[in-house]
């Protein structure tokens, strides 16, 4: 009779090996942080001397009663809520445009791929010369006999942050595009085919089959999309660098600031309400995302 292989006491501490490189990564990399970043918030540590002095929960309430800190966390909220829509909508008519039997469609997804692989800075860039007073959108305008409409686009309170969405949808949306290219890829073509056989319209096909069945990408991108903008950073700090009249500022820009005051106990603090919020967004959002695909399912 053949031995049954798995887990016992005597193979226990060759497994222990065989993870302990990771589980010693995700010690240093992720606990060791959060852990140092939770004991600083509750500190007047200033990254320079070593004569810390509990202060309890006073970054906190300090955090809570600053203005400023208040509008950063409402524009990453804003940001994140924004750029997962605009980057799930769009990628998934790429993908369904990508997906149809085209001349050359291997490059196509190349180059839609492509920006994601580009530096943050180097898109930031890109697209302030794009949003630039006599940058590219202005000229267009003008082309089209509308060149009223130009403005400083990135100077501007009431479309800055739209702009500084714009660029981080245009680089991250072939990275879901990518991700409903693998869903609709795995989709027998068995049932599509019956459904344009009864008849159905195209509209019905994808509202009531296609969509519906690209439920596990739709969780995995929205999910992928709204944790990520909520860290955004380096393209907002690029851009515009949090102005004007913080109109684009982002915890993580309002905390790089505060540590460039030597308050680094302070931005602890920040970052740990940041945290907070990306678990608590993230775990409903994945509840929610997870039950309407067991439902469909």
């Amino acid at each position: 009779m053949k031995k049954k292989s798995g887990l016992s006491y005597s193979n226990f501490y060759y497994y222990l090996l065989l993870i302990a490189p990771l589980f010693l990564i995700y010690i240093v990399f992720f606990v060791v942080p959060v852990v140092s970043s939770l004991f600083l918030s509750m500190t007047n540590y200033n990254g320079l001397s070593l004569d810390v002095k509990f202060t309890g929960l006073n970054n906190y309430i300090v955090a809570f009663s600053d203005k400023v800190f208040r509008k950063a966390m409402w524009n990453t909220i804003l940001f994140a809520g924004l750029a997962t829509l605009l980057q799930n909508g769009l990628a998934l008519l790429l993908a369904l445009g990508l997906n149809a039997k085209i001349k050359g469609r291997g490059f196509m997804r190349m180059l839609v791929f492509a920006p994601c692989m580009i530096s943050p800075i180097i898109t930031a860039f890109v697209w302030q010369f794009i949003f630039m007073p006599e940058g590219l959108l202005n000229r267009m305008l003008g082309a089209v006999g509308i060149g009223r409409m130009d403005k400083a686009w990135l100077g501007s309170v009431d479309t800055a942050l739209v702009c500084v969405v714009c660029a981080h949808v245009w680089m991250w949306i072939g990275y879901s595009a990518t991700i409903y290219l693998s869903n609709l890829s795995n989709m027998s073509e068995d049932i599509t085919e019956a459904a344009r056989i009864d008849g159905c319209s195209r509209m019905n096909l994808f509202r009531y089959i296609t969509f519906p069945m690209l439920a596990p990408a739709t969780t995995i991108n929205i999910t992928l999309a709204f944790t990520q903008s909520l860290k955004v950073f380096d393209i907002v700090y690029a851009m515009t660098n949090g102005g004007p009249l913080n109109a684009t500022e982002t915890v993580g820009t309002y905390v790089i600031r505060n540590m460039g005051l030597n308050l680094h106990g302070y931005a602890s603090a920040m970052t740990v309400l940041l945290m907070f919020v990306i678990i608590l967004t993230g775990t409903v959002l994945i509840g929610r995302l997870k039950k309407r695909e067991a439902e469909i399912y």
